[in-house]
């Protein structure tokens, strides 16, 4: 279902467009969702006597519908479409198109388009909160607004104070006891900080160096040796371990003063996990075995980062905890393959009507006032698309979702779910395999056709929406794209309390043809710009 806005963006993004024969009204509302997702064209000139009109619902993000709209239709232009084999023509351009996706350049190209659209929603969201507040200032007196600024400028130079402090005291100049001042201490410090002696070792002279290890570092670079015997808890001389005996807890407060605080791992870094380099702090004498047992312990331990990339082991699974990258998991996160679109594409040809279809959106044609659909909606639950999803390996929810995601059974892309090497991309779960359905135009009896995505069709049937129209058409100077706006508002749920329906992004395109004209283009033809106006002063949410 998607998450929602606390209030709909009503604001509206439209275009008029008309040419010899046909006149054009296109819009897009955002309405309750978090982001648009909608693409579209209208392509009045697409060819000599050919125009182009089609709706891209897009779902997982807006990137596959934005790259459709931009893509698609040059790929309809294929050699089917120069032997005017106008239907194999769509379905070439649509399963081209869904094959490319999974191709180096178009997974860049989705990436970018990814990226921007973020950047784009991040820069919209901190504008609107900046006018929000702006506005909510607007209506309190101007004394409670300087008390507010006062407050902010006042946290804001203690915050500063108090980050000057906190530097200060992790300063190492900065501790309570030094060496020099406190000879009972020197040698338990220096030990800490790591010279000769083992007993006052502790977890902080290690370092992270990534994936969950940890490695231990000198302090002094010029005691290297006796550093390493450090780690390893084996002394170096033995008179210093017999003159420095001393309780546990001072040593443990001298080294946190001098050195910073304890590790991560726990209190005195004790407590180990895989992967982790543990230091030995026991202050009894070892025997050479044990000593052996350390060195083997340690070297096992460092190399543990070099072992478990490279190893093929059953002990794979405990390596889980590091911050390894799996190919396969970072794979299901690009754009194409966790994110798609619907599409639905008119192709008038003279006086013929060409519309493939794959998923949810929809076209619709008038007839002397009567609705007739040019597409079917594919779902989940449809028993040929049923058989399909299950032969391909997948299942239908009780809700009508495929695996418990998508509840349509055709897209472009969402390459996740199409990942079964036995069959070809039209036997997948979701396919890219396009409907096309013919029809003969009359114009004189045809009033209009209708694409719209399935925020429309879910709130009204086809009738409906036709009717709608109809009643609006012919009215004198009538753009038809605010008759689509007109149809957001119809659709538009008040609230987000009820089953989605009217939640959803808006998109329609209506086509007017006129009678009794001319079916040719003018060289002066304007069919190819679009005349936009828009509505409620506010940025674009679509990419048409």
């Amino acid at each position: 279902m998607g998450t929602y806005l606390s209030k709909p963006i009503t604001d509206k993004e439209s275009h008029d467009t008309d040419n010899g024969w046909l006149s054009c009204g296109s819009s897009s509302m955002q309405g309750w969702r978090e982001s648009q997702e909608d693409a579209h064209n209208c392509l009045l000139d697409f060819d000599k006597n050919v125009a182009l009109f089609a709706v891209y619902d897009g779902h997982g993000g807006a990137e596959v519908a934005q790259y459709a709209a931009e893509k698609l239709p040059s790929l309809v232009k294929n050699t089917l479409y120069d032997n005017q084999d106008y239907e194999k023509a769509l379905v070439k351009a649509f399963m081209d198109f869904d094959d490319s996706l999974i191709e180096i350049p178009a997974v860049e190209k989705l990436i970018a388009l990814r990226e921007e659209i973020n950047e784009e929603c991040a820069d919209e969201e901190e504008e609107k909160e900046e006018l929000t507040e702006l506005y909510e200032e607007a209506k309190i007196p101007i004394e409670d607004v300087i008390l507010k600024y006062k407050n902010k400028i006042i946290e804001i130079d203690q915050n500063k104070k108090s980050c000057i402090i906190h530097e200060i005291e992790d300063e190492p100049s900065s501790s309570k006891e030094s060496p020099i001042s406190n000879p009972e201490s020197n040698v338990e410090s220096n030990d800490a900080c790591g010279s000769s002696s083992s007993k006052t070792v502790t977890d902080e002279n290690k370092t992270s160096v990534g994936n969950g290890i940890d490695e231990s570092t000198s302090i002094n670079p010029e005691a290297g040796s006796s550093s390493s015997a450090n780690v390893n808890g084996t002394p170096n001389d033995d008179e210093e371990n017999d003159e420095s005996e001393e309780p546990e807890e001072p040593v443990t407060e001298s080294s946190e003063a001098e050195c910073g605080p304890s590790s991560s791992n726990g209190q005195n870094g004790t407590e180990q996990n895989v992967g982790t380099v543990c230091l030995i702090t026991d202050d009894s004498e070892d025997d050479t075995d044990e000593d052996d047992d350390d060195d083997d312990e340690m070297f096992e331990a460092s190399t543990k980062l070099d072992d478990e990339s490279d190893s093929d082991s059953d002990d794979e699974d405990e390596t889980s905890s590091n911050s390894f990258i799996y190919e396969e998991d970072d794979e299901e996160d690009k754009p194409g393959k966790d994110s798609g679109c619907t599409a639905v594409m008119a192709l008038l040809v003279n006086d013929k009507l060409y519309v493939a279809n794959a998923g949810d959106s929809r076209c619709v044609v008038s007839i002397d006032g009567k609705a007739h659909d040019m597409s079917k909606d594919h779902k989940p639950e449809d028993e040929p698309e049923l058989k399909r999803i299950c032969k391909a390996g997948g299942r239908v929810s009780s809700d009508g979702r495929v695996n418990g995601g998508l509840n349509l059974s055709r897209a472009l892309g969402d390459h996740n779910y199409k990942k079964n090497k036995d069959l070809p991309n039209t036997e997948q779960m979701i396919t890219a395999l396009p409907d096309v359905t013919v029809l003969d135009i009359t114009p004189d009896k045809t009033n209009f056709l209708v694409l719209a995505c399935d925020g429309i069709w879910n709130s009204l049937s086809s009738q409906e929406v036709v009717d709608f129209i109809s009643e609006r058409i012919n009215k004198p100077d009538v753009k038809l794209s605010s008759i689509c706006e007109e149809l957001f508002e119809q659709c538009l749920a008040p609230n987000t309390l009820t089953d989605g329906t009217g939640c959803d992004n808006m998109t329609c395109i209506i086509v007017k043809l006129k009678p009794n004209q001319k079916r040719s283009r003018s060289d002066d033809a304007e069919g190819g710009e679009c005349k936009k106006h828009k509505t409620d002063s506010t940025e674009p949410e679509s990419l048409n």
